[in-house]
């Protein structure tokens, strides 16, 4: 009896630290504002800093033959020092980032553009409030004219992001970076 008494309070004290861990994302008011605010100027940047490829057996192969940046492995890729970045004037976005990943359809072949690279308008653009992470998710799609793309990213008020970009040629890919306002003078 001492046995199952034992069992039922080591369960309850799990539930409880599982519910605590649970809690909602705190956030200043101030990060908050300083968000919507970039989110209504609609001119930001996401400097990309850790790719994050669907595993794969060939990306495990690349991975054990040491060939990925150190401190890297198969499912988490360091980009430091990389053009990595996703960026948003107005409607207009652009991207350069690396890819990591599987071709499902083959594109033409040109060796200086083996990431995921495109500029223009985007089309089915939603930017929404998140409640969970006192954020934002957004969502638009975009063609190169070889690919198209559908890319998801949730921007939160501690300036960290993370996005997806799916492509009808490749395995999908997740991007992990820092959120900042973009001005067309940086460049």
């Amino acid at each position: 009896m001492r046995k199952i008494a034992r069992y039922i309070i080591g369960a309850l004290a799990l539930v409880a630290m599982g519910c605590a861990s649970g809690s909602k994302v705190s956030a200043t008011p101030a990060e908050i504002e300083a968000l919507d605010n970039l989110v209504a100027n609609q001119s930001f940047e996401i400097n990309a800093r850790w790719a994050l490829p669907m595993p794969s057996q060939a990306l495990n192969s690349i991975s054990n033959a040491n060939l990925l940046p150190i401190g890297s492995n198969a499912s988490r890729i360091d980009l430091t020092g990389n053009a990595s970045y996703l960026r948003m004037v107005g409607d207009h976005v652009e991207a350069d980032l690396p890819y990591f990943g599987e071709r499902q359809l083959s594109g033409g072949y040109n060796p200086q553009r083996t990431g995921i690279q495109f500029e223009g308008m985007a089309e089915n653009l939603k930017i929404e409030p998140n409640t969970k992470t006192k954020g934002y998710t957004m969502r638009f799609d975009i063609n190169n004219g070889l690919e198209s793309y559908q890319v998801i990213a949730q921007l939160m008020p501690s300036r960290s992001s993370t996005f997806s970009v799916v492509s009808s040629h490749r395995t999908q890919i997740r991007y992990e970076g820092i959120l900042s306002e973009y001005s067309e003078d940086e460049d």
